[in-house]
């Protein structure tokens, strides 16, 4: 039997103040006790017929016993998360009209003023949108794995090829035709070597370190055609970070300052905020309508790049749970700044 709202003002508060389907059951019977309004749009079932059947008759009928083990063995071991059996197949939950959905239960015990034992307080949350989103990832990480070994193995391969025998045709002849090629190939390494980075690296980040910005940007500075650029280092920076894409963000950010910015340019690193850094230079900056564009793969104002870079910024920035805005700065320059950093 429900108990009185009047009486058990505490239970009836904390499940109408929840968005999310909240069903209370008594763990010894499995009869619900108590139901919100959520639950009723979850499953259907008016609030009144929630009432009068058990927890189980929320999940598939031919699977009974196994929900019922499940339902003793968590709430035993509460509080649990359940949105999987032990071995690894999916909760499912049914609605009045007998549709399944996959179902998240976050489950533990309640004392409820109107009955001498703890309740079963479990929320309930339709997952199928996230399983979808998960599968969608898998295969879309699959895709990558396949595209990543065919850039690699396939094409990387037979490049190498092709500029060894560049380097002993130079060797036993002279071509006017030798540069251009030799040039012509390295540019094709390039592109692999980007979109390999694209490709291996725009996954979610998991465990981050600690990284010195000062000294991954010290290192990257030496590795670019600097020419007479100057290189501003603002503040003394430690962001937790993969030490491997920071540096592929730096290294990407400070050739495209050079490379756009011009032979004299200046680059600033620096931190704004507690969560933000940012990348700025005083080139000739970026047009407005094109703050969006520069990242899409592809892009690129020089005749020579391959409109990966800026785009392997923002997939790495991404990766890392940040986000990345194009702006100008002070000077007119262009200004890059990442924004929920963990800065230290």
């Amino acid at each position: 039997m429900s108990p009185d709202p009047g009486e058990d003002t505490n239970l009836r508060g904390l499940i109408e103040s929840s968005p999310d389907a909240i069903v209370i059951a008594n763990p010894e019977t499995g009869a619900i006790v108590e139901v919100n309004q959520a639950a009723e749009e979850l499953f259907g079932y008016t609030q009144e017929e929630l009432r009068s059947i058990d927890v189980l008759a929320l999940h598939p009928a031919d699977e009974r016993e196994r929900y019922e083990h499940l339902f003793e063995t968590h709430f035993e071991q509460q509080p649990a998360v359940i949105s999987q059996f032990d071995d690894g197949s999916t909760v499912f939950a049914v609605t009045a009209d007998g549709d399944r959905f996959p179902v998240e239960i976050n489950a533990w015990a309640i004392k409820g003023e109107a009955h001498d034992q703890p309740l079963f307080h479990g929320v309930f949350r339709n997952i199928s949108e996230r399983l979808r989103r998960q599968r969608e990832l898998q295969r879309q990480n699959e895709r990558l794995d396949e595209f990543s070994s065919v850039v690699s193995h396939d094409l990387r391969n037979p490049l190498n090829v092709a500029q060894g025998r560049a380097v002993l045709l130079d060797q036993e002849c002279e071509s006017e035709h030798i540069d251009s090629l030799q040039t012509a190939l390295y540019r094709m390494e390039e592109i692999v070597e980007d979109t390999l980075t694209l490709a291996r690296n725009g996954q979610r980040v998991g465990e981050m370190k600690p990284v010195n910005l000062v000294n991954t940007i010290g290192k990257c500075w030496e590795l670019v055609a600097t020419s007479a650029a100057t290189l501003e280092v603002e503040d003394d920076i430690t962001i937790r970070a993969d030490p491997d894409r920071a540096r592929h963000i730096c290294e990407n950010l400070l050739r495209n300052a050079v490379e756009h910015g011009g032979d004299d340019v200046t680059v600033r690193i620096g931190q704004a905020d507690e969560h933000t850094i940012y990348f700025e230079d005083d080139g000739p900056g970026i047009p407005e309508d094109e703050w969006d564009a520069v990242f899409d793969p592809g892009y690129s104002s020089a005749s020579d790049g391959t409109g990966l870079g800026l785009a392997i910024v923002q997939r790495l920035a991404e990766a890392h749970g940040w986000d990345i805005e194009l702006t100008e700065s002070e000077s007119g320059g262009a200004r890059f700044e990442f924004t929920g950093v963990g800065i230290q």
